[in-house]
């Protein structure tokens, strides 16, 4: 079987679930956006997660409200995987395999035992903390733990991949000390803590407060450090949603786009997923994204921040 997953966080935790429990031969980390567009060729005995969902696959495990659909209101479908408005896709993942857990069977026991540990559920909580942007200042500020980690992992180098599928294995095996004094780990959070600094000066420099809405125009910039996506917010508290603009690493001549709403201070009203819907992406009530050729950036930029602001 294929595990067919984005290289976030939340992605790779329901990496090291569905490993435990599924004989996984072979992974492919692509981001939403490739298959909304059709651009992945799916076929059966894959396993999707935090993706949207394909008619070819074996299993599918979801939680973005954009990809809702009659046939998928509802925790469980049966022999086809998850789908709920859950915090993270890894929630969905793990209910699946706790409600699919037959107790007259053999290895219920072990697999109940893996899911319902200390370990696993902490890892959850934490996964759901981060996915869902239910962190303290603190956790932006001073990042540690699974949050530090979880700056470390995104999918917009392909290079990364090794390290993707080493982040896997340890969450699905590892304890918490025993990944972060893993030597490439260590050096990935280390270099994320050191680049604050950094990304804070870019941030200063590119993003200005439209009314209630924070802009960050990064187009044009070489090597923006990766990690803290919510460091912003600890600069611009007004501000009660981000409009972020960059150019796209993974297409030629396409700007990405990506809206969410201030954790410390989530008073917008839009749903962005449903309105970044409206320019080929989605995502979540709160946070979202989409992809748009060069030549009709200006015009995607102008209808996203005129919705989400206020002052209209």
């Amino acid at each position: 079987m294929r595990l067919v997953t984005r290289a976030d966080f939340d992605g790779l935790v329901c990496g090291a679930l569905i490993t435990k429990f599924e004989e996984i031969d072979s992974y492919l980390f692509v981001e939403p956006k490739f298959m909304q567009d059709g651009l992945v060729e799916v076929r059966t005995g894959d396993i999707i997660t935090n993706l949207p969902y394909h008619p070819s696959c074996t299993l599918w495990f979801d939680h973005h409200i954009t990809n809702t659909t009659p046939q998928f209101d509802h925790p469980i479908m049966p022999g086809k995987g998850g789908f709920r408005l859950a915090p993270s896709a890894a929630r969905v993942v793990c209910e699946y395999y706790t409600e699919t857990s037959k107790p007259n069977e053999p290895a219920a026991a072990s697999r109940l035992a893996f899911l319902n540990s200390q370990r696993m559920k902490y890892l959850l909580e934490e996964t759901d903390k981060i996915d869902a942007g239910k962190l303290t200042r603190e956790d932006v500020l001073n990042p540690q733990g699974y949050v530090l980690i979880s700056m470390t992992t995104d999918g917009r180098n392909a290079g990364d991949e090794p390290y993707w599928l080493r982040v896997i294995e340890l969450l699905r095996e590892e304890t918490l000390d025993n990944m972060l004094n893993d030597s490439e780990v260590k050096r990935r959070c280390r270099q994320i803590l050191d680049e604050q600094e950094q990304l804070r000066r870019i941030l200063l420099q590119h993003t200005t407060l439209k009314g209630n809405v924070i802009y960050a125009d990064l187009r044009g910039i070489d090597n923006i450090p990766d990690g803290n996506r919510f460091l912003v917010f600890t600069l611009f508290p007004e501000g009660n949603i981000q409009v972020k603009v960059t150019n796209d690493t993974q297409r030629p001549n396409t700007t990405a786009i990506s809206v969410g709403y201030n954790i410390f201070n989530p008073t917008s009203k839009v749903n962005v997923g449903e309105l970044l819907q409206g320019y080929g992406g989605g995502g979540h009530r709160v946070v979202g994204s989409c992809r748009v050729p060069n030549d009709k950036a200006e015009q995607a930029i102008k209808g996203i921040v005129a919705a989400v602001s206020e002052t209209n």
